[in-house]
């Protein structure tokens, strides 16, 4: 006699076209995984999630309109029960991971491989859903959750930033002057409560799309 195993329809957030459909075909090959849908955008997941089962959200961190946990945090007013996998393509320490994990049930860098992809995409399905109720506001990270409250110009600068440009550079690329990107990164960091260039960078990193 044999045991069926649950089937899980998965959601895929990625806005390089490559990497989505390469997610695409691991999903669509793997025996308990089934596609509930692809976006590139987190406007058009939310979208999906609020008329579709979606059991999984593969989502990346960084997408041109808002983060990942700003997908998530929206996707959870709709879905509570819908799980969250984050990529990454930057490296994390022990209190980023930790930060993550209050939001999303799991998160993995995009470089692991396709093993270990599959088998964290089983586990965050597996896993019960976070209830956001219980998450902290206070957490010292909430430079990642507070990125909605860039403006795009400054989402723009700290993209430049990410890229590793200088501010001539980035004035150059923007079409603004040097002090100008100045204010907008005394902006950026106010906002996203940093203290420090290294803490900007970091964050640049998470947050803007390089």
């Amino acid at each position: 006699m044999t045991s069926s195993l649950e089937i899980f329809s998965v959601l895929i957030v990625e806005d390089h076209d490559l990497v989505r459909d390469a997610l695409t075909a691991m999903v669509e090959r793997h025996a308990r995984l089934t596609l509930a849908g692809q976006a590139d955008n987190g406007a058009d997941a939310i979208s999906i999630i609020e008329r579709s089962r979606v059991d999984i959200a593969i989502v990346d961190f960084a997408l041109p309109d808002m983060t990942g946990l700003e997908v998530i945090s929206k996707a959870r007013t709709i879905k509570p029960t819908t799980r969250h996998l984050i990529l990454t393509g930057s490296p994390m320490d022990d209190g980023e991971r930790a930060h993550l994990a209050q939001f999303a049930e799991g998160f993995l860098h995009k470089e692991a491989g396709r093993d270990a992809l599959l088998s964290a995409i089983i586990k965050t399905a597996e896993e019960r859903p976070i209830d956001i109720r219980n998450v902290s506001e206070s957490d010292g990270n909430m430079g990642f959750v507070n990125s909605g409250a860039l403006t795009k110009r400054e989402r723009s600068v700290l993209r430049e930033i990410a890229r590793g440009h200088a501010m001539v550079e980035i004035a150059a690329a923007l079409g603004i002057s040097p002090s100008t990107v100045r204010k907008h990164r005394e902006n950026i960091m106010m906002k996203l409560k940093l203290n420090s260039t290294a803490q900007l960078v970091r964050a640049a990193m998470q947050i803007g799309q390089y």
